[in-house]
């Protein structure tokens, strides 16, 4: 019960970021227009899979890193609570990108697609390769957490109930995002 709890939280904070980058950065992603510093050398476009590194993200991420890390302070920090915190934070990391193009009305799933999408170098399919990559350091961060401390309570089933979740309110954002699209009321003259 405790991951349908998390998953849900999670998700909104996924969903949360992504509306609140969306008003910030509007069609314009990976902070393009912002006022930040930017390092954008070929070692590191390597590096991050062809994205230049951002004040923006740099200082975002750590806010989510803190507010993830909060219950591990206000309990007892244990390695296998940093390990679980990490892994919920690169679902994070790919679903509040992926809920920025679900919630943009300059992009939506229609237009998520790699020549839209300059920051997204990679791509397998209609899916970009960061995805997968933090998908699958997300399950193993949660895995090695298995192996670190087993207990009767590990399981990476918790993992696929916290992904299902997330995955679920997903669509039915992206149903009530495309619903929305047809009730839109028409925009006032100015």
């Amino acid at each position: 019960m405790d991951e349908l709890i998390v998953g849900v939280n999670l998700f909104a904070v996924c969903l949360f970021l992504a509306l609140l980058e969306v008003h910030i950065e509007g069609p314009h992603g990976w902070a393009e227009k912002l006022p930040t510093w930017r390092i954008d050398k070929p070692w590191i476009r390597k590096l991050t899979n062809g994205k230049p590194i951002t004040g923006y993200h740099v200082y975002v991420n750590l806010v989510i890193l803190g507010f993830l890390h909060y219950p591990v302070i206000l309990s007892k920090w244990t390695f296998v609570a940093e390990l679980r915190t990490l892994s919920e934070y690169f679902l994070v990391a790919v679903w509040w990108d992926f809920l920025w193009f679900v919630t943009n009305p300059h992009f939506g799933l229609r237009r998520f697609k790699s020549e839209n999408v300059w920051w997204h170098k990679q791509w397998v399919g209609r899916i970009p390769m960061d995805y997968f990559m933090g998908t699958i350091v997300s399950a193993a961060l949660w895995l090695y957490a298995d192996w670190a401390h087993p207990t009767i309570d590990s399981s990476i089933r918790k993992w696929f109930v916290l992904v299902g979740v997330i995955v679920g309110l997903t669509v039915i954002t992206a149903g009530v995002v495309e619903a929305l699209k047809k009730y839109r009321p028409p925009r006032l003259p100015g």
